[in-house]
Formats: C-alpha cells, structure tokens, sequence
C-alpha cells in the first residue's frame, strides 16, 4: 500500500477550465492563420449538423480578456488554453492544402 505522501487524493487540488481552439478561439482568418483540417472539414457540405463552423466560435482570441475576468471571478485557480497550430505554423497548414 502507498504512503498518505504518494496518495494523490491527499495532496493539494487545483481547480481549473480547459479550451479546445476550435471550439472556442474563432477568428478563423486573422493575423495570418491558414485554415486548419476543421475548418476544411466544418465547411464542407453535409459534414456539420445545421452547418455549423468554428469560425466566430466564442470569440475568445478577442475576448481573453474579459474571459479571463470571469474565471477569476468564479474563482478558477488553473486555465489551460489551446491555440490552433494553423495559427502558430501558417505556412505548413497552406502547404498540407496544396496537394
């Protein structure tokens, strides 16, 4: 049996949120972002229910700030956020199209 020390159950806890990029990012062609496998996907048509894409989404590469806010408001003491590759890596993406 593990110690009390190696039981994660007894160690501190952190409470926190999590994104997905797609599902939150929105701001699907500015500063340079190259369309993504989602986007391609969600824009072609019969793929999405009621044709729905991520390209607004919840706005979150404008609103991080008041987001954010929020968070801290509702007490949240971790956030991991993701960012679309296709944003980080514009380049590579628009070449993965060409083929």
């Amino acid at each position: 049996m593990s110690s009390p020390s190696q039981n994660p159950s007894t160690r501190p806890f952190l409470w926190g949120t999590a994104t997905a990029s797609y599902q939150i990012e929105g701001a699907v062609s500015e500063d340079g972002r190259a369309p993504s496998i989602w986007d391609v996907f969600a824009h072609t048509p019969g793929k999405i229910e009621r044709s729905e894409t991520g390209d607004v989404a919840c706005d979150h590469y404008h609103r991080y700030k008041e987001d954010v806010a929020l968070m801290r408001e509702l007490g949240v003491q971790a956030y991991r956020f993701s960012i679309s590759w296709s944003r980080i890596l514009p380049d590579r993406f628009l070449r993965s199209f060409d083929r």
